[in-house]
């Protein structure tokens, strides 16, 4: 039996850390990718990422690291107007556009929001 493909849209940093748990907790029996847009795209962004870790109060680098090796697949919008000078991505996360997205989406079982 094919796992179910479940898709996450992160639009706010704070809700990052409740998103990538639950994503790595679902990656055993799910395909996940999650998108992260407008303020969340921070958490994928190094400049930023050890301030969010200090604002969130998570390990927010641990927990990006144990979803790229839990299969999951890290995406930053690539037209992301909050970071003016662009994202400095994190290893193993990729840009995407949004016509990527939608591609994934439909194909997907499940598109949750946050």
């Amino acid at each position: 039996m094919a796992k179910q493909t479940l898709v996450y849209f992160v639009s706010l940093s704070s809700n990052a850390p409740a998103v990538l748990t639950e994503a790595i907790e679902k990656s055993a029996n799910h395909a996940i990718s999650i998108f992260f847009d407008l303020d969340g795209a921070h958490v994928l962004d190094m400049r930023y990422l050890r301030k969010l870790n200090r604002t969130h109060g998570k390990d927010l680098e641990m927990l990006l690291k144990t979803a790229i090796q839990s299969g999951i697949k890290l995406f930053g919008c690539q037209m992301n107007v909050l970071i003016a000078d662009g994202l400095e991505l994190i290893d193993g996360a990729e840009l995407s556009g949004v016509a990527s997205f939608l591609e994934i989406a439909y194909e997907a079982d499940a598109v949750l929001s946050y």
